[in-house]
């Protein structure tokens, strides 16, 4: 499977009437699989700040998994965040210009014919309904200052189109603005919410958050890819310098979580309302392997069991892998609350970050 192989990025932004600043962001890149390593500009998001940086953390979940990359090798999500921080701090003049909004059968077109309801849809939301008649007589050409809203409304983050069938990054000046973007704080360390984490197996994560149950995170890798989206950016939004130090923090707790204890008590719900078929049939397979039906019953419609009774066996790998197929909603970890008086692995703490762990 091959990588995206990031090479360069660039904002472009623009003022609006009422003082809002508006960004475009391009970057600059090549598939790894993909011959001759030819890199090409691509414009990935169009919107406010909050609007964009939502989408930088959306794609520093790929940097984690290492989709996304650099010529160099990986990149870390919270350098990549902080990477686009500063290209929005000293973005380019975004120039005005007329931008035909064609409706075609291609599937680079402005408007591609097969999503042109949805694009309707966008239009009467925002409330350019009167506009709607150019579109689909081809008549609609807009300006990329004046009609912003109307962009924004197709192309931005709950558009029903991406930004680059309309904007290109010689759509950038040549020359820089300084935009003042949010400071980073002292305090954003305090937003941290408690994080209590432990292995499954050699690659998936137990996790809990906050005052929420524990759940199955996947693997490391997914686990603080949820993080990054779920939490580090809400919080970097309100508290901003958050993300820099709350994701590797995050990443430390997985990767050196203790086993689950096996003490640990799971239980689990056949069928809850709208699971699919095929995880109800997983639960039956479960049951009539740790001997709690017949071979050819369907388990209880709840069950518990102990973590300890999927270790030492000869399926124990089988079984702990299979723990991943589970809907959130099918399974409930009790894991025991640690001793009192015991002392965390200082090696899940970095100096300058408090992070609470249960550990067992």
């Amino acid at each position: 499977m091959g990588s995206s192989i990031l090479t360069a990025k660039r904002a472009g932004a623009m003022q609006k009437a009422d003082g809002e600043w508006i960004y475009a962001l391009f970057e600059r890149g090549y598939e790894s699989n993909v011959y001759p390593h030819t890199d090409h500009w691509s414009a990935v998001a169009l919107g406010n700040y909050a609007q964009v940086m939502r989408r930088v953390f959306s794609h520093a979940t790929s940097c984690e998994g290492g989709m996304l990359r650099s010529r160099n090798g990986s990149i870390r999500p919270e350098n990549y965040i902080a990477s686009w921080r500063s290209e929005l701090a000293k973005p380019a003049l975004l120039r005005d210009r007329a931008i035909d909004l064609s409706v075609g059968s291609s599937c680079y077109s402005a408007v591609p014919e097969s999503q042109l309801d949805d694009v309707r849809l966008s239009l009467i939301r925002a409330g350019f309904e009167s506009r709607i008649d150019e579109l689909v007589g081809g008549s609609l050409s807009v300006s990329l200052h004046a009609d912003i809203d109307l962009l924004l409304s197709i192309y931005g983050n709950s558009g029903p189109l991406s930004v680059w069938r309309v904007l290109k990054e010689y759509d950038c000046g040549t020359s820089q603005i300084e935009v003042q973007v949010p400071s980073a704080t002292k305090t954003a360390m305090e937003r941290m919410p408690e994080v209590r984490c432990h292995s499954i197996d050699q690659h998936n994560v137990l996790v809990a958050m906050g005052a929420a149950p524990w759940r199955h995170a996947g693997w490391q890798y997914s686990a603080v890819g949820s993080f990054v989206t779920d939490v580090a950016y809400p919080v970097e939004m309100e508290a901003p310098g958050f993300a820099k130090k709350a994701i590797p923090a995050f990443r430390d707790a997985v990767s050196n979580a203790p086993q689950v204890p096996s003490a640990t008590r799971i239980t689990v719900t056949r069928s809850p309302e709208g699971t699919e078929e095929w995880r109800v049939r997983r639960a039956d397979e479960l049951a009539r392997t740790l001997g709690l039906v017949a071979e050819d019953a369907c388990a209880p419609a709840v069950f518990s069991f102990a973590f300890g009774d999927l270790l030492n066996r000869e399926d124990t790998d089988r079984l702990l892998y299979g723990l991943g197929s589970f809907s959130d909603e099918q399974l409930q970890w009790e894991v025991p609350v640690t001793r009192a008086g015991a002392e965390p692995d200082p090696a899940f703490f970095a100096d300058d970050v408090q992070l609470s762990l249960c550990l067992a």
